[in-house]
């Protein structure tokens, strides 16, 4: 019988959750080919400068960013540190990356081909460790274990604040609460249960030409190593 929020397992539970999201997990193929998609030199909105103005990174750093995607945080970071590596399971996306590195003629960045899964055993530990939209992942256990490994001081992340984001919109989340993405606050109670006391803020939605939000408001939670 459960005492306390102490006695749940959050690790598993955020498991068993992912597992029954309506959110299909996304292939590697999939992403190359949004990868075509995306024009070259369009990377600075609001959320990517609300991202970068919450680091704290100086020119001696390093960086690594996990699901780098096209570069919107690598590539405009990279002005503000020693050297920025970049890792995504999509070579569509790192191509595009270095494209937009060369967009903005920024010389200091290195690609890794890797997933979540993967070995990082060849990944460098930096100073600060970044993943931005990148974390719906299957094992958040896992991959918060792995991003605090890779830091010397600092993580950054953001995740969906709100559970509507990559939710089937014919769900009705107060009648199946299990089939919506899980929130973010099972983030907060896994480093929490690793004994890491994390800073939550929120980023707020980009807008489109139509008027429409073109993306959901974002958690940005970090914490130091």
């Amino acid at each position: 019988m459960m005492q306390s929020i102490h006695d749940i397992d959050f690790s598993q539970l955020y498991i068993r959750h992912k597992q029954r999201a309506a959110r299909p997990r996304s292939e590697a193929s999939t992403w190359d080919q949004k990868a075509q998609q995306i024009a070259v030199g369009h990377l600075e909105n609001s959320y990517t400068q609300a991202f970068l103005s919450a680091m704290d990174i100086g020119k001696t750093d390093t960086l690594l960013d996990v699901g780098c995607g096209a570069g919107a945080i690598a590539v405009l970071a990279a002005a503000k540190a020693k050297h920025v590596y970049a890792l995504d399971y999509s070579q569509g996306m790192l191509d595009k990356l270095q494209a937009n590195a060369l967009h903005y003629d920024t010389h200091n960045i290195s690609t890794l081909c890797k997933s979540w899964e993967d070995s990082w055993s060849d990944v460098p530990i930096c100073d600060v460790v970044v993943a931005s939209r990148s974390t719906l992942v299957e094992d958040m256990h896992m991959a918060l274990t792995k991003l605090s490994a890779q830091a010397r001081r600092h993580v950054y992340i953001t995740y969906p604040a709100t559970t509507a984001f990559g939710t089937d919109p014919a769900i009705d989340p107060a009648q199946n609460p299990e089939l919506v993405t899980p929130s973010y606050l099972y983030i907060l109670a896994i480093l929490l249960q690793q004994g890491i006391q994390a800073q939550l803020r929120f980023i707020g939605s980009n807008q489109c030409s139509t008027g429409r939000n073109s993306d959901s408001r974002w958690a940005l939670i970090d914490w130091a190593v």
